[in-house]
């Protein structure tokens, strides 16, 4: 294990074993460290304890539990004197500008470790402070015993700089999650994030200069927006983290994320103004959901800004990608262009009056699919106004939708309908939507719904009323839930599948319906965000690949 983590610290510029084994005087004339800093980045690594209980667990969760008795028979011979149930840690300060990993390893007897790993590394040799060094080709790794732990470095001054105790550095992260990385921007020096700035943006012009063609100049404007996004984020950001855990107890796979920007900056104004809101959209979020998606934040001018110029951009590119086709004429290609700068226009003063919030619930069973969508926007008028201009300059093109428009009201929102044949040829979209396709459109005064089908109205009827009185927010900024097993049990009940059939039979003995959730939540000057993946979910993905594989014997199996 020692040896694995040498490698990581391999140096580039490493004293060669005989200078390492000079005689010197301890720690001072070795390459004393002239300035160093706290730890720009921390990684940690689960216990193996945890480590081999996780990996136990998704191996046995996928269908392939023979991965997990060899994750912990490697484990258990690669880590003999090492302490299975504390974490480790790689830590790396910058030292004169240029980083230097420390690596932190639980053990109480680093020469016992050492020793059975002679084979890998060769012998050990100690210097006149204690220190050890142990040669790795042509390299030269460092080791002290520091209480419990073994400090390893690949420059021996750099030794000093580990903390007197690891644990209260990294046991939280080793313990909460089987490997996290966590960012300190703000102890990279500011000339070294100037450096990184010009390097990327040497890296942009040169990008650029090569760039050619009708589109050149709108490819350019967006790619400096997105450039001048980077350098604000580079320069701006103060801590980053991101967590995986493959979490035996809980049943699953989560994955945190979390970011904050320097109090004070740009960067800053802008995730301190985006706040939960109350939503008129709230009902989506319900148990028993095949899917749902839900969004309700205020929104800060600097982020309207930033999607402004976004948008416009976009808009460019996508009107010189139209200009191109050989399907368009040069007419046809004005009144699209036209249709997306109205779109485009609506969507930025819906951001213009500060808020977000929408919602799609998706509803499954056994024949029956049910979908609908609704969201906040400036002006449901111009958004049917919108579809009606789409409906003129479509009419009397072959296959062209058919459309009826003020069809009825409900709650104040008035109801259109688009139909659209399905071609014979598509079978399987035939048997979910039939012949015909239709898609129920209802437009309000600030609002926008969809309906997927006849069977959806009632659910989009549901949410308009749901929308009269809106729900106290909660802490979340958006939520995305899905749920595999009703999916699949529509799927399963349109065209029988052996896969589906298979996943179907794992998600019955799994913990929950196959889940996949997204999660964001403020936090202050920034926002965190949580993935997890349920054991139905891993479950179902097992269920497949023991499919896959069986397939796969008995094409072998007829080949013979």
């Amino acid at each position: 294990m020692l040896a694995t983590f040498a490698a990581t610290l391999l140096p580039v510029n490493s004293l060669s074993a005989q200078e390492a084994l000079t005689p010197v005087a301890p720690r001072e004339s070795s390459g004393a460290v002239a300035t160093t800093t706290e730890p720009v980045v921390i990684v940690t690594i689960g216990s193996v304890n945890q480590l081999t209980q996780d990996f136990n667990y998704l191996s046995g969760a996928l269908g392939q539990p023979q991965f997990g008795g060899m994750f912990a028979m490697m484990a258990g011979t690669f880590t003999q004197g090492v302490d299975t149930s504390k974490p480790v840690g790689i830590l790396v300060p910058l030292v004169d500008g240029t980083p230097e990993p420390i690596a932190l390893v639980p053990t109480a007897d680093v020469k016992t470790v050492l020793k059975r790993l002679e084979a890998q590394t060769g012998p050990a040799d100690e210097l006149d402070d204690g220190t050890l060094v142990v040669a790795i080709g042509a390299n030269t790794i460092f080791i002290r015993q520091v209480g419990n732990w073994a400090v390893l470095a690949r420059n021996r001054s750099v030794l000093d700089q580990a903390p007197a105790d690891p644990a209260s550095l990294i046991s939280e992260m080793g313990t909460d999650y089987d490997i996290a990385v966590r960012l300190d921007m703000q102890q990279v020096p500011p000339a070294i994030r100037d450096a990184l700035i010009g390097q990327l943006r040497q890296g942009f012009d040169q990008a650029m200069a090569r760039q050619g063609g009708d589109d050149a100049e709108s490819a350019r404007d967006y790619a400096e927006q997105s450039m001048a996004q980077l350098e604000q984020v580079i320069s701006q950001t103060d801590d980053l983290m991101i967590g995986i855990d493959i979490d035996a107890t809980g049943r699953r796979i989560v994955v945190d994320a979390s970011f904050t920007a320097i109090p004070g900056t740009k960067l800053a104004t802008i995730y301190a103004a985006q706040k939960p809101i109350p939503s008129a959209y709230s009902m989506v979020v319900r148990d028993g959901a095949a899917a749902y998606m839900h969004a309700a934040a205020s929104i800060s001018p600097e982020t309207i800004e930033q999607a402004r110029g976004s948008v416009e951009n976009a808009i460019k590119m996508a009107s010189n990608v139209l200009g191109k086709s050989d399907k368009l004429s040069e007419s046809e290609v004005g009144e699209a262009t036209e249709v997306i700068n109205r779109i485009a226009d609506l969507v930025l003063a819906s951001y213009e009056e500060g808020k977000l919030d929408a919602g799609a619930l998706l509803l499954t069973d056994a024949g029956s699919m049910k979908f609908a969508f609704g969201s906040f926007i400036a002006d449901g008028g111009e958004a049917a106004s919108i579809v009606k201009d789409i409906a003129n300059k479509l009419q009397g093109h072959r296959d062209a939708p058919r459309f009826e428009f003020d069809r009825d009201t409900y709650r104040g929102v008035t109801m259109h309908l688009v139909e659209a044949e399905v071609p014979a040829d598509e079978d399987e979209v035939r048997k979910v939507f039939g012949d015909t396709v239709r898609v129920h459109i209802g437009t309000g005064e600030k609002s926008v719904y969809v309906a997927l089908g006849d069977q959806s109205v009632d659910l989009m009827k549901e949410m308009i009323d749901g929308a009269a009185s809106p729900v106290a927010a909660s802490d979340d900024l958006a939520r995305i839930e899905l749920n595999l097993l009703p999916i699949l049990q529509y799927a399963q009940s349109v065209e029988s599948n052996d896969a589906i059939a298979s996943m179907i039979d794992a998600l019955s003995r799994a913990d929950d319906a196959g889940t996949l959730r997204v999660v964001s939540k403020a936090i202050d000057n920034g926002q965190r965000s949580r993935i997890v993946l349920g054991d139905g979910l891993l479950r179902a993905i097992g269920g497949a690949v023991r499919e896959a594989q069986m397939k796969k014997m008995q094409q072998n199996n007829g080949q013979f």
